[in-house]
């Protein structure tokens, strides 16, 4: 029992507090995702062609629309038409220039991300998170889960505009909401 008390004292001492889930409001770091872009992702993001990596703050944009998903999730498989279909509806927009929209596969390999965009026919950039360090530094969120995040004033961050866990219901109404929380004209 002295044992087993021990153990469960140190595991509480020494785990790593946990991620809380990033609010409205939030700053989070500049991010640097550690995927090569297709060449027409690298286009659209307005990233140097044959880049490897790339940090949130290299987009062409003033606002960022991040899903966050897993080809294993059913919800994003469901989801995966709409999400098609907003950012069709978003790119056909002036301000769709403004507002970028790209997708972090959380545990997913480069593998999984491309069965997945193969698979549901999807047309936005979609990277690789498949040791979990982007979904982390994201607080650990459900799938899917959809951000906009702006750039912060000192450029070393970005402020979390919207956060919402879990599918959206009409795809016209949820860009709708996007570009006005986002702020872009």
């Amino acid at each position: 029992m002295k044992r087993f008390a021990a153990a469960l004292l140190a595991l509480l001492l020494f785990s790593a507090p946990a991620l809380a889930k990033p609010k409205v409001g939030d700053i989070l770091p500049d991010l640097e995702i550690k995927a090569a872009p297709l060449a027409p992702e690298a286009a659209y993001l307005g990233l140097a062609p044959g880049s490897k990596s790339f940090r949130l703050s290299q987009i062409k944009a003033e606002a960022l629309l991040v899903e966050i998903f897993s080809m294993y999730c059913p919800r994003c498989q469901a989801s995966a038409r709409s999400v098609n279909k907003v950012f069709e509806n978003l790119t056909a927009l002036p301000q769709g220039r403004k507002l970028k929209m790209l997708g972090l596969g959380a545990g997913n390999s480069g593998f999984e991300v491309n069965a997945f965009r193969k698979q549901f026919e999807i047309p936005l950039p979609l990277f690789q998170d498949g040791d979990y360090v982007l979904h982390k530094a994201f607080g650990n969120v459900y799938t899917p889960t959809y951000m906009v995040l702006k750039a912060t004033p000192d450029g070393k961050g970005f402020q979390v505009l919207h956060i919402q866990e879990g599918p959206f219901g009409n795809g016209e109404e949820f860009l709708e909401n996007m570009l006005r929380v986002s702020g872009v004209q």
